[in-house]
């Protein structure tokens, strides 16, 4: 059956389950949600009014509720009724954080590791001798830092209420606001800006404006097709093997060297060092040596194919250049051919060659 050269070889191993829960990602929802959660769970008090204690409902401004507001000052229910009691808020900006921009690479992920998995419930693993239990360990990518403004209005009846609700708010400034079991996102709380509103004609209304900054990170669930959540699964038990020659023959590999060192050593031979500019189309190794080609590859090796030649990180074919060997000098010579190269060498590049050559 004929394969794709151009597809990646599938790894069977890599292929393992991953729970939902720990597949999802962080995003704008999960920020809104952690945020209106918190105030409705921890932040907003109870009030008093006629008698009765009254849970200050907390609502998400959406585009057609804050228009309503913005032109009226308040909003109405259904009914017609203004709804006082109230706290409103909507999410204006998202900014980078440039303080965490320096950790973030989506390269590089920080592991989680859950010592029990369901997968593995058998607990006698120390009667198994080189066992272990299996360990869960979750790969995340790292994630993106951001800044999440928060504009947030509240409305009460009587500034007894208002204060009350702006103390609790304050008190909560500068804390990490969210579920325990969830996402957490610290919130700093600058100033608030309260007015009385007392109309002829119309209902006493007590409203405060302020802004929260959230710093909060952002992650998908995937990324270019990949996930950023990777499981994996520590080994259950670890084998060391030994090599050994089976022909009977305890010299034989002596032997096998000691016959054809000199290939051996000639191709264990690998140099690798940054060349000095001479001209625009010279440059040259100093200090170096090159070896003897072993009989044996003599016809099978060529010789121009003894280095490799980097100009700024870009290889260069050794078609277009020559070199030659100063054995008095130690050194090796260059000449690139700059019509075929399309440039001029500048003694700000950086060369690099490797190859068979030996550094003294």
């Amino acid at each position: 059956m004929s394969t794709d050269p151009f597809k990646k070889p599938l790894n069977r191993g890599t292929q393992l389950k991953t729970e939902p829960k720990n597949q999802r990602g962080v995003k704008l929802y999960d920020i809104d949600m952690a945020i209106a959660e918190h105030m409705i769970d921890t932040v907003v008090p109870t009030v008093e009014a006629m008698g009765e204690k009254i849970k200050v409902p907390v609502m998400y401004g959406n585009p057609e509720r804050w228009k309503a507001v913005q032109q009226d000052g308040y909003l109405r229910d259904k009914q017609g009724a203004i709804q006082i009691p109230l706290i409103m808020f909507k999410r204006n900006s998202i900014s980078r954080d440039d303080s965490m921009t320096s950790t973030m690479n989506r390269n590089v992920f920080y592991p989680t590791v859950t010592k029990y998995s369901k997968k593995h419930r058998y607990d006698l693993f120390s009667q198994m001798v080189g066992t272990q239990r299996p360990i869960e360990q979750y790969n995340v990518t790292m994630p993106d830092y951001v800044t999440v403004s928060y504009e947030c209005i509240i409305w009460t009846d009587f500034t007894e209420h208002m204060n009350k609700i702006v103390e609790a708010f304050q008190y909560a400034t500068d804390e990490y606001w969210g579920d325990k079991s969830g996402f957490k996102f610290r919130v700093r709380i600058d100033s608030f800006d309260t007015t009385a509103e007392v109309g002829e004609g119309s209902q006493r209304m007590v409203r405060t404006n302020f802004t929260m900054a959230v710093n909060a990170y952002l992650l998908p669930e995937k990324f270019d097709n990949q996930p950023t959540t990777i499981k994996t699964l520590s080994p259950k038990k670890v084998v060391w093997g030994v090599e050994t020659d089976l022909t009977g023959n305890s010299q034989s590999t002596t032997k096998l060297y000691n016959e054809y060192s000199d290939v051996i050593d000639f191709m264990t031979i690998r140099g690798s060092v940054q060349a000095v500019f001479v001209d625009t189309n010279t440059f040259k190794l100093q200090n170096v040596e090159l070896p003897k080609l072993p009989p044996e590859l003599r016809g099978s090796f060529n010789e121009d194919d003894w280095f490799r030649v980097y100009v700024n990180g870009v290889y260069v074919p050794a078609s277009k250049y020559t070199y030659s060997f100063d054995y008095s000098l130690s050194e090796i010579t260059f000449e690139v051919n700059t019509t075929d190269l399309g440039y001029i060498l500048e003694i700000t590049d950086e060369i690099g060659v490797t190859g068979k050559f030996i550094e003294l």
